[in-house]
């Protein structure tokens, strides 16, 4: 392997690791992920600590737009009002500011988990892919809701009843008084018990997370530290993936949780109308309008989000010589743009319609070093459920000509549709560092070169200078030490994005559809 290697060469290997480390777990201790893939954003999207403020702290108040449940796709923006609170013991006005932030943060987070990850290339890439998305996950949900047919059986009185308590022991729906116009309004949101179970899974994760990630630099033979650390400590580190585990299953309640759901979907041949319906009404409760933008989206969260101000759940990530020595690859595919991915050292500018400039030179592969803390968080869609997608007992409606041969995925490698794959998970990292090596005077004198000339970015690391978004524009600082390039905060890598099989794939045993 030669020493100076092209940057593009270096970060291939470098998204390779991550790619094991999330997806690639032993069979043992960590389950492996065969119907996951990574895909990371191009450049990574940089986020404030109080980004999730609202997912922490609720609104202060729910604005919705008036909706028609039965029309989910023509719904519009709310009617205006002056925000206003009287019994706030704080200034009214920096309490509305405050919500219309949050509002705005998650239309923001809303909108980036709401589109549909591009397949593409997740076969012969490692099941790696670039963030390409071209969809939209709620227009693909709301029209197989608004357009399909479902099995027909009118379930009992006592089945109702029993799935009513069930998905109330998921999802609760309480009343709260809403900041903008001071009236009441309904807001579904997670039950303790959900909540607990996410705590615990996001803990179990953290662990899982450090072991995938000391056994892949051990399994790549080049690294003698890691190979020792592995041989001596993995069998603690095994016992604290399974402790983990199993308070997740103590006092998570993970099987109570996976009890429930697989009850209600054991049910579901029997009363997917009043499921349907059901979802219909979960989905209307989820609107949400960006007082600011007068837009409307669907609450997303990640779950549980504590991860934003606190170190639970985060692993430590490092990637050195012998981690490039391995056999982690991962192979640059398209991008929407056309040409080949653009992952060298230094791209200014953002994507779109921005021109980007990428800055030319070379990686001593033997010095290069990469470190960062990484978190793995579920995304919470209240509005969006899988198991009507995935379930046989639902069809887009025969009589429709527009939309009767329409499908969400053809379950083929990779899946092609309208939403082939969904947004499950994702990935945050934090505190990065990157050194350069012997080359570090030379990037740093070029970073200053560009300094105030947009984004700065080195594969799907998002390095500093301005970044704008739905919020406003926002500065990130970078600075550059002894041991290289540090960029402190918290920024979005990428997601893990689940394929689906075919859908519909509707029961060929089912005669009767309404």
């Amino acid at each position: 392997m030669p020493k100076n290697v092209e940057p593009e060469v270096v970060m291939n290997s470098v998204l390779g690791k991550i790619s094991d480390v999330l997806l690639n777990g032993d069979g043992k201790a960590i389950p492996k992920s065969d119907d996951h893939y990574l895909a990371f954003c191009s450049p990574g999207y940089p986020l404030t600590q109080d980004f999730f403020n609202y997912a922490l702290e609720g609104f202060g108040g729910v604005v919705r737009r008036g909706a028609d449940p039965n029309q989910l796709d023509q719904a519009v923006g709310p009617d205006k009002a002056n925000a206003e609170d009287e019994e706030a013991q704080v200034d009214p006005s920096a309490l509305a500011a405050d919500a219309r932030r949050k509002y705005m943060a998650a239309e923001t987070f809303s909108a980036l988990c709401d589109l549909v990850p591009d397949t593409s290339g997740i076969v012969n890439s490692g099941r790696i892919n670039v963030w390409n998305p071209e969809t939209r996950i709620s227009h693909a949900y709301a029209m197989a809701l608004q357009f399909s047919q479902v099995y027909n059986v009118e379930p009992d009185e006592a089945t109702k009843q029993k799935i009513e308590r069930w998905r109330s022991l998921l999802q609760e729906t309480k009343t709260e008084v809403d900041l903008v116009t001071d009236e009441p309004v309904e807001v579904t949101r997670e039950t303790a018990l959900v909540q607990k179970y996410r705590e615990k899974m996001l803990a179990y994760y953290g662990e899982a997370l450090a072991y995938n990630n000391l056994r892949i630099s051990a399994l790549a033979g080049q690294d003698q530290q890691a190979v020792h650390q592995f041989a001596i400590n993995a069998p603690l580190m095994q016992m604290k993936v399974r402790a983990a585990e199993n308070d997740w299953i103590s006092n998570g309640y993970r099987d109570t949780y996976d009890r429930i759901n697989a009850a209600i979907a054991a049910v579901e041949g029997r009363s997917f109308a009043l499921l349907k319906q059901r979802y219909k009404e979960d989905f209307f409760r989820s609107l949400l309008t960006n007082p600011s933008s007068g837009a409307n989206f669907l609450y997303t969260a990640p779950a549980p989000a504590e991860f934003a101000r606190s170190d639970s759940g985060w692993t430590e990530f490092y990637f050195n010589s012998g981690s490039f020595n391995s056999n982690h690859k991962f192979s640059a595919s398209r991008t929407s743009g056309g040409g080949g991915l653009s992952i060298g050292p230094f791209t200014i500018g953002g994507g779109g319609s921005v021109d980007k400039k990428k800055w030319e030179g070379q990686v001593n592969a033997e010095t290069f070093s990469l470190s960062f803390k990484m978190c793995r968080a579920t995304i919470y869609r209240p509005a969006i459920n899988l198991a009507f997608v995935k379930s046989g007992f639902w069809r887009f409606d025969q009589q429709n000509e527009e939309y009767k041969n329409t499908l969400l995925s053809d379950g083929r490698t990779p899946p092609n549709g309208l939403m082939p794959a969904i947004t499950t998970d994702c990935v945050f990292i934090k505190d990065l560092c990157i050194n350069f090596g012997e080359y570090n005077s030379q990037y740093e004198r070029r970073a200053q070169e560009v300094s105030g000339r947009g984004g700065l970015s080195y594969g799907p690391f998002f390095l500093g200078g301005s970044h704008s978004n739905r919020e406003g524009e926002s500065n990130y600082n970078y600075s550059f030490t002894r041991e290289g390039m540090k960029v402190e905060g918290l920024q979005l890598l990428g997601f893990l994005c689940h394929t689906l099989d075919k859908s519909p794939d509707p029961n060929p045993k089912v005669k009767d559809w309404i």
